[in-house]
């Protein structure tokens, strides 16, 4: 009898073992700490990727992204990490396009687009997405740069003078874009209105070799061959061993003398 009762238990331990469903040892994730961490990863993210520490950045977005897949500030900053440290313009590209498809408002998203689509040497689109970004963020005149000399790379000369003077107009304290603006102006042929945006730019940004460069490059056109010699000697003085000082200004100096001696 007794054997009889231990069989039926074990009968009635069996089916109810099959009929339960598994166990299921994995902590229940709580909501409010989950997004919490997600807040405080992607925060700690954002400031690993200003301070180009890569790896540590990786780390916390993937974490972030296991989590949410489709957080477009994740996306975003995984596509930095891709373009900066991993080199990777198109994967760059592929993250961030994800952003702006879920989130079309953000200035940054824009640029991260516009620095993917540099590197992937594509200055046309790079120019309209760097015009993006500064039309949702019109008080950030570096986008303006940026679409500028985009602008100026595409060969788009006149369409680049016009944003950087509106840079100007906006806020002149933007770092070389005086110079940038003399380049395009030079470029187009107008010697003396670039030789007036140098002299503006040595006053404003007293270290900006390039406007030195620049007009330098004016003298020659017009032939003014000591007055060239002088700005590139500036140059050379602001920035003796670059490749461009030895590569450019130097051989220039050279030449010119050599030019005038024969």
């Amino acid at each position: 009898m007794v054997r009889l009762a231990a069989c039926a238990l074990t009968v009635v331990l069996t089916a109810v073992s099959v009929l339960a469903p598994a166990c299921n040892n994995t902590p229940a994730v709580d909501p409010a700490e989950q997004a919490a961490q997600i807040k405080k990863d992607l925060a700690n993210a954002a400031a690993r990727v200003n301070d180009e520490k890569w790896e540590e950045a990786r780390a916390m977005l993937k974490r972030v992204l296991e989590a949410e897949p489709a957080n477009t500030e994740a996306l975003a900053l995984q596509a930095k990490v891709s373009l900066f440290a991993d080199k990777d313009a198109a994967k760059a590209l592929e993250l961030v396009d994800q952003a702006i498809a879920a989130k079309a408002d953000v200035p940054d998203y824009h640029a991260t687009r516009a620095s993917a689509l540099e590197k992937s040497g594509k200055d046309a689109d790079a120019a309209a997405a760097w015009g993006k970004a500064s039309q949702l963020d019109p008080d950030n005149g570096n986008y303006g740069l940026h679409q500028g000399q985009a602008l100026r790379r595409a060969k788009q000369l006149e369409q680049a003078e016009g944003v950087f003077r509106e840079v100007i107009k906006n806020d002149e304290a933007v770092k070389f874009v005086y110079s940038e603006l003399g380049d395009v102006l030079r470029e187009q042929g107008k010697l003396d209105e670039a030789l007036t945006t140098y002299a503006k730019a040595m006053i404003k940004y007293q270290g900006d070799k390039t406007a030195h460069a620049g007009a330098a490059q004016v003298y020659e056109a017009k032939g003014e061959t000591q007055k060239a010699i002088d700005e590139w000697s500036t140059y050379i003085r602001m920035d003796c061993c670059s490749e461009f000082s030895n590569n450019v200004a130097k051989k220039r100096i050279a030449e010119l003398q050599q030019g005038r001696a024969g």
